[in-house]
């Protein structure tokens, strides 16, 4: 069943996970996701820190954060690596209660102030498992596309 919203993308039968939730975008169209989602990250992360927004066309479905973090001031490959800060961002792990089922590598004892690097395959794979035990719909594929500005993360359904 495909349903029409306001950005005029055609939304199929499915589910993400985003921040610690999944949301069906057969019942939620996308101001309602985007407007959670926000809430959240302004209570995370500080209100005007981070914008998030959503666009899905067909079975793709890309969200988008829009933050400033240069990777290389911490020696990181914007390919190959996910800062922490990014990853716990959009997973919202270890947010008032939160964890995913699958969580991505991280330090044992959280909270020295200081970002490491994860690897994006181990990070998208934790993603994945995570999301199909929270009920998302299936990943075909998913990717990072990561910039100063704004990290996407790519989500093709099957």
């Amino acid at each position: 069943m495909n349903k029409n919203i306001a950005n005029n993308s055609l939304i199929m039968d499915k589910k993400i996970f985003i921040a610690g939730k999944v949301y069906d975008l057969q019942v939620m169209d996308k101001d309602e996701v985007e407007a959670s989602v926000q809430a959240y990250l302004d209570s995370a992360i500080d209100k005007d820190r981070v914008r998030f927004e959503l666009c899905t066309v067909g079975n793709m479905t890309a969200m988008s954060f829009h933050r400033g973090l240069d990777y290389s001031a911490y020696n990181a490959d914007p390919v190959k690596d996910i800062m922490d800060a990014d990853a716990f961002m959009m997973t919202a792990h270890e947010y008032d209660g939160f964890e995913m089922p699958v969580p991505f590598p991280a330090l044992p004892l959280p909270g020295f102030g200081y970002l490491y690097r994860i690897k994006q395959t181990d990070f998208l794979d934790a993603y994945r498992k995570s999301a199909k035990i929270l009920g998302a719909s299936r990943i075909r594929s998913a990717s990072l596309d990561i910039a100063p500005q704004s990290i996407v993360l790519r989500v093709q359904s099957l």
